[in-house]
């Protein structure tokens, strides 16, 4: 039999089949605990639904059987015209013979039209019909005993395969379509209901991260707050004389929150009030501290460079200036005066506190 299309309500238990798929794939590779409690059911539902919508379009061993039946067929046949050849022969005893046989083939009309089952009946009536004892001698007079012996040969093969075949069928009524989607729909219920439940869970996982990020971004910054706060109270004491030994108004220093280096080699941004360098951007200096707690310019930068953002980071260029971290002089201007000559100088002397 062949398949034309598929009907309407075949594409909606296939795509209700396949929705339920994808909500067991998905709840699957997730594999959630929350979720795979309630996850075997649909699984087992979705088998049985499987195997109702795969049941195989054409019967097991359908083109065997049509091979089988043109067989029989054939053999029909021949007995057909071999008695139509002598109801054309010389003698009357023969013709009479031929229409002996003739009538009783005339007692099963359209045998090969008929259905596989009723065929195989009608055969098998026939053939017992012909081998009555009151037929011997007619079969005898056309020679149709080895084309009686193929009909029945042939049938019985039909017959042996058709029966084989209704053992391996599966009944109608075996698998209940509406039921199973019914049964599917029913084990989809917990999974879907544990959604929302999942979701929420989700959510406060997620929000329980933010509030772990937040939390530590906060104390990061309150680490760097206090970092910054204990430079600035290290450096402060020194501003004053640095801001004379610069020729600066008091108050002109303040601490920017960046360093660089580590340790004894650990310098600081400085921010110069009111004043901006060549690139007219608020003008900023570096400065080492040595360990009379006295300042002392650091000029290791280039242009435009600065050090980390972070107090006590460690980032930035942190070379060493020549003679320990203090410029040659032991720390004062060429010739020992107490005001450069120029507060611009980028190799301006230290001050002392």
């Amino acid at each position: 039999m062949e398949i034309k299309g598929i009907h309407k309500a075949s594409l909606q238990h296939m795509e209700h089949f396949q929705f339920a798929s994808h909500v067991a794939a998905l709840c699957d590779e997730a594999n959630i605990e929350l979720v795979n409690a309630v996850l075997e059911p649909l699984k087992q539902a979705i088998e049985q639904e499987d195997k109702a919508l795969n049941l195989p379009r054409q019967e097991e061993g359908t083109k065997e059987l049509e091979q089988l039946d043109r067989t029989r067929d054939q053999a029909y046949r021949a007995l057909q015209l071999l008695t139509e050849l002598h109801l054309q022969a010389d003698d009357s005893a023969t013709q009479a013979a031929a229409q002996r046989i003739s009538e009783v083939l005339s007692r099963y009309p359209k045998v090969i039209q008929s259905e596989y089952d009723k065929e195989s009946g009608m055969i098998k009536n026939l053939l017992t019909d012909l081998k009555a004892p009151a037929m011997a001698a007619h079969l005898t007079k056309v020679s149709a005993a080895p084309y009686l012996d193929r009909l029945e040969k042939a049938n019985k093969a039909f017959d042996q395969r058709y029966r084989s075949r209704l053992k391996s069928a599966i009944p109608t009524g075996t698998y209940d379509i509406k039921a199973l989607r019914a049964a599917t729909d029913k084990a989809l219920q917990p999974t879907l209901a544990k959604l929302p439940e999942l979701i929420a869970h989700y959510n406060a996982l997620v929000e329980k991260r933010r509030t772990t990020l937040a939390h530590r971004a906060a104390t990061t910054q309150t680490a760097r707050d206090k970092r910054r706060a204990e430079y600035d109270a290290l450096l402060k004491p020194a501003f004053p004389a640095l801001e004379q030994q610069l020729g600066l108004p008091a108050g002109s220093l303040s601490f920017t929150g960046k360093t660089e280096g580590t340790g004894a080699q650990r310098h600081y941004q400085l921010a110069v009030k009111d004043q901006t360098g060549p690139d007219g951007q608020p003008r900023t200096l570096w400065v080492g501290r040595n360990k009379s707690g006295s300042l002392y310019l650091h000029q290791t930068h280039k242009p435009g460079q600065s050090g980390s953002s972070d107090p006590g980071s460690g980032t930035g260029s942190g070379n060493k200036p020549a003679g320990g971290g203090k410029p040659a002089g032991g720390g004062k201007p060429a010739g020992g005066g107490n005001k450069p000559a120029d507060s611009g100088d980028p190799n301006i002397a230290t001050a002392e506190a």
